[in-house]
């Protein structure tokens, strides 16, 4: 069920301890659009967060890394700090790499750490993921929803949660205001997951449908985005029929960094000190 969440004012300084700080803490990608992509909503945290201290760090691949970031904060006086991961789901990431990071670079730095969850069915998450069908859906031509198939594509993870994860925030986008309904939904991976992406569009296509409508649950642009990209266009290629619409990934917008900013405010209960940050 999609949060009751209201969008997140700008959170004053004096609404945090005075030595409170923030980690916005990205994936890590080679891919020079996605990192920019990770940067842009970092810098839009720190634009809802005046005054109070923000510095982003990568759990893996490029700089800063999350030991960077901490000891960023802590020069600049820090001794509190909320991580706020841009992750979508708590899997793997969440729940050990990120927690790890984070004991190793807050012990070297003498500073203490509380983690906010991942965005999950936040609702500016889900009311972005149907913005991004019916602007993928703008300009076409009305096909009935008998005829038409939903692909949700997901990076994949180990967690055997994975699958029902994303089929509930498919789910509770779905149902989102002015949302666009399909005839069927399918589901798939890019990987360490099941269905896998070829196997999931060749289950939308099996019923022959007029309109196949792919989206990947994906914050920003990089080699899972690439791998989606490649199925489509070896789908389109065996299906010619078949109308494949592909829908953009979330991406850098203000939506991503106001949920994250919702989940800082959620974990800072103690941190955020006697004038008043508030939990959801």
């Amino acid at each position: 069920m999609t949060e009751s969440s209201q969008v997140a004012p700008p959170l004053p300084r004096d609404a945090f301890d005075p030595e409170c700080g923030v980690v916005v803490v990205g994936h890590g990608t080679a891919d020079a659009t996605g990192a920019a992509e990770t940067a842009e909503v970092a810098a839009r945290v720190a634009a809802l967060l005046p005054g109070v201290p923000v510095e982003l760090g990568f759990l893996e691949v490029i700089e800063p890394s999350i030991a960077v970031a901490v000891e960023r904060l802590a020069a600049r006086g820090c001794r509190r700090l909320v991580a706020a991961p841009l992750l979508l789901f708590a899997a793997g990431h969440a729940r050990r790499d990120v927690p790890e990071a984070l004991a190793a670079a807050a012990a070297a730095a003498g500073v203490s750490t509380l983690q906010s969850e991942p965005l999950g069915l936040h609702v500016d998450l889900v009311e972005l993921s149907a913005r991004r069908r019916l602007e993928a859906l703008a300009g076409l031509g009305p096909v009935p929803a008998a005829d038409t198939v939903l692909v949700v594509l997901g990076r994949g993870a180990s967690d055997p949660g994975a699958l029902g994860r994303l089929r509930e925030f498919a789910g509770a986008s779905l149902a989102a205001a002015g949302s666009w309904r399909p005839g069927r939904i399918e589901f798939g991976f890019a990987a360490a997951a099941r269905p896998t992406l070829d196997e999931a569009l060749a289950a939308a296509a099996a019923s022959t449908p007029r309109r196949v409508v792919v989206q990947p649950h994906l914050l920003f642009h990089g080699h899972v985005e690439d791998q989606v990209s490649a199925a489509v266009a070896r789908a389109r290629a065996t299906w010619p029929a078949v109308e494949w619409v592909a829908v953009a990934r979330l991406g850098a917008d203000d939506r991503v960094a106001r949920a994250l900013v919702d989940r800082v405010r959620a974990a800072a209960g103690p941190a955020a000190g006697r004038r008043g940050g508030r939990s959801e």
